[in-house]
């Protein structure tokens, strides 16, 4: 019987202190691909000096996505188990699993990541051997090559939306009341992904040459506000669609973290500095607020993953 395993995590989970560090180092990761590659693909030819940069961040944050997520199965070897079938020695892939799934997405998107940073690689000229040179010209061919280039854009794109969404699928597929009650965390976890993406890009570029990317910083900045009011409006949906289960994200340090925490620190506050840069200065307004984002983001992870376990 190899899903009583699997049955039993969902359906009765206990989600540690590794899930909320997966979901934010996940949100950092999933969010700089997606917005990445959904600029190179549909955004123009302007503005996109720099916008490689982003593939490192990838990089760097999913092995700590695997690491975590591993960390959390008691027997280690279960993360292998939902791709291989070891009694019949064989690929396995459950479309009715969402741990299946999400681990296939992670597999996949995980080649994608590294095609992306030897993409990268090449264009910052940071490696000269000649077979990476070749490699670099595929993957540059795949980043900026007409119709191919768009293709795996786009299918990047949806396996970063799917990765940064998907455990939020997985909750809510659970025993536990209040993340069974809405439909809506994966569509909080997407969008907070975009702007904690687009922050984490906002101050890679910040921190390498902010004039030489003072048109691409700024447009991620407009994104950032965009999705700053979309992630006010997505909490809102999430509280009221918790209906009789608002009191496990609205009670004690919980109610303090998601209201103090991430809408006025992590939401209100960053849109502000954004709003109003003279206030700080625009460089200090960019930097600050784009921690903030970030930092606001685990804040939101802590409060819906640990406050719905404890009433539960």
């Amino acid at each position: 019987m190899p899903y009583i395993y699997e049955i039993t995590q969902i359906k009765s989970p206990h989600f540690p202190w590794q899930v909320v560090a997966y979901l934010f180092v996940n949100g950092i990761a999933a969010g700089s691909f997606l917005v990445a590659a959904l600029l190179q693909a549909f955004g123009g030819k302007t503005g996109r000096n720099g916008l490689h940069k982003a593939y490192y961040i990838t990089f760097l944050f999913l092995p700590l996505c695997g690491l975590f997520l591993i960390g959390k199965l008691q027997i280690k070897t279960r993360f292998i188990n939902v791709l291989w079938n070891s009694r019949d020695s064989m690929l396995m892939l459950n479309t009715n699993s969402p741990m299946s799934m999400g681990a296939w997405v992670l597999t996949v998107f995980s080649l994608f990541a590294v095609i992306s940073v030897i993409y990268a690689i090449n264009k910052d000229g940071l490696l000269h051997w000649r077979w990476f040179k070749k490699l670099g010209a595929l993957a540059g061919y795949l980043h900026e090559g007409g119709l191919a280039a768009k293709i795996y854009l786009t299918v990047g794109s949806a396996l970063a939306a799917w990765f940064g969404s998907y455990l939020g699928i997985l909750v809510t597929t659970t025993h536990v009341p209040a993340w069974n009650a809405t439909p809506f965390i994966p569509m909080l976890w997407l969008v907070s992904a975009l702007a904690v993406g687009a922050s984490a890009i906002i101050l890679v570029l910040i921190f390498s040459k902010p004039k030489e990317y003072e048109a691409l910083i700024q447009g991620l900045n407009r994104i950032v506000i965009s999705a700053l009011i979309l992630n006010f409006a997505a909490i809102m949906i999430f509280v009221l669609s918790l209906g009789d289960w608002s009191h496990t994200v609205n009670s004690g340090h919980y109610a303090w973290l998601l209201w103090g925490g991430f809408v006025i620190l992590g939401l209100l506050l960053p849109l502000l500095m954004k709003l109003k840069p003279g206030l700080l200065g625009s460089r200090s307004s960019l930097i600050l607020s784009s921690f903030l984002v970030i930092l606001g983001s685990l804040a939101l992870r802590y409060v819906v993953i640990m406050g719905p376990q404890s009433f539960w």
